[in-house]
């Protein structure tokens, strides 16, 4: 009972990140995570858009049997521990092209996503030749700030639409 009590109290953050390196930048520029985040300081990634772009993918929770037998070896060097699936709808299929291209179907698989500190995400596709999954890339993201929501506010749906930020 207090568990669901706790999950129901889950509050919505903004955290905003440049990119670390040269191949992050050009691959994905500066990136804005909407997570949900539990009163007992777990958290789960719902989206992810461009910080500078109208570009937005929804991401969610993935088993990790989706990658195939040997899909979590390609997905993770010890450090990342959560695996979104990068849904296709709104600017997903582009955020996957852009990530790993010729892929149909991407994955990240990302470090713990918490304020201030930085975040590592592995992308993963399904290999376009068949077959099972393939790494396409790692990217590197420095925490920027993050975006502040009024109290029971939706997060902006415009990048013309900031609340106080950074803070």
């Amino acid at each position: 009972m207090t568990l669901a009590a706790g999950a129901a109290r889950a509050e919505l953050r903004q955290f905003s990140y440049d990119p670390a390196d040269g191949d992050t930048q050009a691959a994905a520029g500066p990136v804005t995570l909407l997570i949900s985040q539990s009163v007992l300081g777990g958290s789960r990634v719902l989206r992810m858009s461009s910080t500078e772009a109208k570009a937005t993918a929804e991401l969610r929770r993935a088993d990790l049997g989706a990658l195939g037998p040997d899909g979590w070896r390609l997905a993770t060097d010890g450090v990342e521990r959560d695996l979104y699936r990068i849904l296709p709808s709104d600017e997903g299929a582009a955020f996957t092209a852009a990530l790993c291209p010729g892929s149909k179907r991407a994955w990240l698989a990302l470090t713990p996503v918490k304020y201030g500190r930085n975040v590592r995400a592995i992308v993963v596709g399904d290999n376009p030749a068949g077959g099972g999954v393939r790494r396409c890339r790692v990217l590197a993201f420095e925490f920027h700030g993050e975006w502040r929501l009024p109290a029971g506010a939706s997060p902006p749906t415009e990048p013309n639409e900031p609340p106080d930020f950074p803070n």
